[in-house]
């Protein structure tokens, strides 16, 4: 296959990459071209590195940016022949429909969110609606990573033959329960070991108010077990979050993604009490690491959380609840054990990123064949 892969994200194939959308990209394309196919890339991006990527560099990411890169993937389009247009990112969601369109090639759209995110507040509503509008255009895949995602698409219209589950995807040597490739800086290695003990729990993303991380304190107050929460992550609620917790939660702040294989080995269990996900990558590396899961049942967590099989699951919104299941695992090291161990096995079976490129080669192929009855 020839396959135009856009993506507003600048990605860089030699520095290390922090976001999980730009690894995702980046391993995708890399992954499908050891496989054989031709894939060109086409992000914004002013330092492009390698040959296959076709960069453009916008002076602003509204209008001028989506506006150069219709121009862009029609020139790269035409030039080298290509079988479909994938568009990763929502900015490049209608550029890429109208560059398909123009080179009568099908288009698919990689939707990685969920499209119940909150809405409280004027620009969250205006961003929903944009983005539920883009979605709405007649694309002719939807490539989602939950089947939660693919059930929503379908809620609005999306026709079930075009809705494709590619999954996520974790590497499964860099994050293993045996061995870490890259140690903790000693800044960070001081910050936990001054952390005060007990049973340390670690949360692994971005601070804002849908993550439920006020949930989690009172989870904390209500719990019996000595619990300590490690935070790796900023955002625009740290400094509100740093005077909630107390001394109950070290925040360690961005983490570089090299380190946190390590940092996964510094947990008695990962906690994720979002309000709402689509399927989160830190699950899935938690899981690699044989590191215990404790999540809110939402999105497509449920998916790759089987409550009381590979961890442990509770409702949103719910402290008692949350307090609960830590005080549980708390309580058993044979428990935390065995739900290490399944999750791990679940992972190697059906998230390692040689699985999700056999999805994406055998889906990207379902597609080209569907446009070419059409």
């Amino acid at each position: 296959m020839r396959v135009l892969y856009l993506t507003e994200e600048a990605i860089s194939f030699s520095d290390a990459l922090v976001r999980g959308g730009a690894i995702h990209v980046r391993n995708v394309v890399t992954g499908l071209r050891d496989r054989g196919h031709d894939v060109f890339l086409l992000d914004w991006n002013t330092e492009p590195e390698r040959p296959f990527q076709r960069s453009v560099s916008p002076r602003s990411r509204f209008v001028e940016g989506p506006l150069r890169t219709v121009v862009r993937a029609v020139q790269v389009g035409k030039r080298e022949s290509v079988d479909v247009i994938v568009s990763k990112t929502r900015k490049t969601y209608l550029p890429g429909l109208i560059a398909a369109r123009r080179l009568g090639v099908p288009h698919v759209v990689h939707v990685g969110s969920s499209l119940d995110p909150p809405t409280d507040g004027l620009s969250r509503r205006l961003d929903l609606a944009s983005f539920t509008a883009r979605l709405r255009a007649p694309h002719d895949g939807y490539f989602v990573v939950c089947d939660h995602i693919g059930s929503q698409l379908r809620t609005r219209g999306v026709a079930a033959d075009r809705i494709f589950n590619v999954q996520n995807a974790v590497n499964i040597d860099r994050f293993h329960p045996e061995t870490v490739p890259t140690p903790l800086s000693d800044r960070f290695r001081d910050r936990i070991d001054q952390d005060g003990g007990g049973f340390r729990l670690g949360f692994v993303g971005g601070l804002q108010p849908y993550k439920g991380l006020d949930d989690l304190a009172t989870a904390l107050d209500q719990a019996d077990a000595d619990l300590h929460l490690l935070v790796a992550g900023d955002g625009p609620e740290r400094s509100r979050l740093e005077r909630t917790y107390g001394a109950a939660a070290t925040f360690l702040g961005s983490v570089p993604y090299e380190q946190i294989p390590a940092l996964y080995h510094e947990f008695d269990a990962l906690v994720l009490p979002s309000h709402t996900e689509g399927l989160p990558r830190v699950v899935l590396e938690a899981q690699a690491t044989a590191t215990p899961v404790v999540a809110t049942r939402v999105g497509g967590v449920p998916e790759v959380v089987r409550d009381g099989q590979t961890g442990l699951l509770c409702e949103a919104r719910d402290p008692a609840g949350l307090a609960a299941a830590l005080d549980r695992l708390a309580a058993d090291d044979a428990e935390r054990a065995r739900l290490g161990r399944e999750g791990r096995a679940a992972v190697e079976g059906e998230f390692s990123w040689t699985e999700l490129y056999e999805r994406y080669e055998r889906f990207l192929e379902q597609v080209i064949a569907l446009d070419d009855r059409r």
